[in-house]
């Protein structure tokens, strides 16, 4: 099992890197899949995270945070400081695609602060130069500059050497200096990444590169070269697959053929310009169709998350998740609610004398028997082999008991038979309450029933018993 979850990582990484983002999120599902059905946080982390970088990859950005959020949730219980850093970069790409720079200028300085605490200094430096471009974006050319700086200095002495920090940082600074105004400094940056060969195995920098000299000549008055520049960048666009990058560097192409009067090679551009416009439509009605398909199957696999394979009631996550929203609303309103602990007396018996399968069998019928004795609005939730949780909202002490009594008389009143003889069936109950909000917590509540289940348990079992 374990090989077969190493290859679908495997293969999500592959699928990543060529771009082929909707078999990606495909990938993230069976991993998904496998991570609820073994119950892995580490696992299903891994998978909301791809999935986010997925979405966010063909441009769903609303599905992207739904899926990083959903990351950060788990991070908070399961997470390591590894796994912050991962839903860091993440929240950082959402905030910088949707435009809001103070937030993704605070996601950089925590990961800067994290990764450093870390000595992670290759993440150091990559999240300077990102810093960096975002203080640029923001006008704050001075502070980029020294932030830029600062990632090209960590990149220069990282070992083993990485090239792709060091072009990233140095082009971080070459758009600071761009910014004020320092054109000879930017040039020679920009020369420096150009004569470097590594700039051509990552065509987001490189488009980068060819997009800032692009920019550069037009404030030195070069329009033609410019445009040289513009193909180039507009090339390494299309090898990344990056629209967004190409219709931009289009609409500067259009604009400077106009400026130069050059109108047949502006209206082939721009019959292009329409074409990438078509096509961009056409992706978005792809992505939308996969990404309902999709919506399908991850509430399937939610729903069957929830759900607890035996006994169809809730599964001990959700039991828990809910009760704990429950319990938070209920110390603002003041809301009483019960916890009804039971279990299946003498259980093990049963199973060692008749076999496991019957006793799976009682399981489930003494789990439906009590759900069905609920309102609507309650729920149960199964918590251990044999043993269950029900909570009633708006309901008091007294009323709780009387449930559980309906559920300890519809038990023993149960006609199991196995081989023509009738099995006896008990329960043992524990009841207890949030007092009227002042528990906020289910755990706490949980442990103040199940108190009162191993005091009816103690006492003889067939009863039930309330703290």
């Amino acid at each position: 099992m374990s090989e077969y979850i190493q290859n679908v990582q495997k293969s999500i990484q592959s699928l990543r890197n060529h771009g082929k983002y909707d078999e990606m999120i495909e990938a993230c599902y069976e991993l998904l899949q496998f991570a609820t059905n073994l119950e892995n946080p580490k696992l299903q982390m891994e998978a909301y995270a791809n999935f986010a970088l997925g979405f966010y990859k063909i441009g769903d950005i609303k599905d992207a945070f739904s899926y990083i959020e959903k990351h950060a949730m788990l991070c908070e219980t399961y997470g390591d400081q590894e796994d912050e850093m991962d839903s860091n970069h993440i929240f950082f790409l959402l905030f910088e695609y949707t435009g809001n720079l103070a937030k993704a200028k605070q996601v950089l300085e925590n990961s800067i602060t994290l990764a450093a605490k870390l000595e992670k200094h290759d993440i150091v430096s990559e999240n300077c130069s990102e810093l960096s471009t975002v203080l640029s974006r923001m006008g704050n050319y001075e502070e980029a500059l020294i932030v830029g700086r600062k990632g090209a200095s960590v990149a220069a002495q990282h070992e083993p050497y990485c090239p792709f920090l060091l072009v990233k940082a140095i082009l971080a600074v070459a758009q600071a200096q761009l910014g004020k105004s320092d054109l000879e400094a930017v040039d020679s940056l920009l020369q420096t990444v150009i004569r470097d060969r590594v700039l051509q195995d990552y065509a987001k920098e490189k488009t980068k590169c060819y997009w800032l000299l692009a920019h550069l000549q037009r404030l030195q008055e070069n329009p033609k070269e410019a445009l040289v520049s513009l193909a180039i960048a507009l090339e390494s666009a299309q090898d990344a697959n990056n629209f967004k990058q190409q219709k931009e560097i289009q609409e500067v192409q259009i604009e400077l053929y106009r400026e130069l009067k050059d109108f047949e090679k502006g209206f082939e551009v721009q019959q292009q310009h329409i074409q990438l416009l078509k096509e961009i439509h056409r992706q978005d009605s792809e992505n939308t169709a996969m990404k309902l398909e999709m919506n399908v199957k991850l509430q399937e696999l939610e729903r069957q998350a929830n759900t607890d394979f035996l006994t169809k009631v809730l599964s001990r996550r959700a039991l828990e998740e809910t009760a704990d929203l429950w319990l938070g609303q209920a110390a603002v309103s003041e809301e009483n609610i019960v916890c009804i602990a039971f279990d299946i007396d003498n259980l093990k018996t049963i199973n060692d004398t008749y076999g496991h399968p019957f006793g799976d069998q009682i399981i489930r019928r003494i789990a439906q028997e009590c759900n069905d004795l609920l309102r609507r609005s309650d729920i149960t939730g199964r918590v251990g082999g044999d043993e269950f949780v029900s909570m009633l909202r708006g309901i008091s002490i007294e009323d709780g008991r009387k449930k559980a009594q309906q559920m300890l008389d519809a038990v023993s009143q149960l006609s199991i038979e196995y081989a023509g003889e009738k099995i006896p069936l008990t329960l043992s109950i524990g009841v207890a309450e949030n007092k009227h909000g002042s528990i906020e917590e289910y755990n706490k509540l949980y442990h103040n029933a199940d108190i009162a289940l191993y005091r009816a348990k103690n006492n003889g079992k067939n009863q039930l018993c309330i703290v």
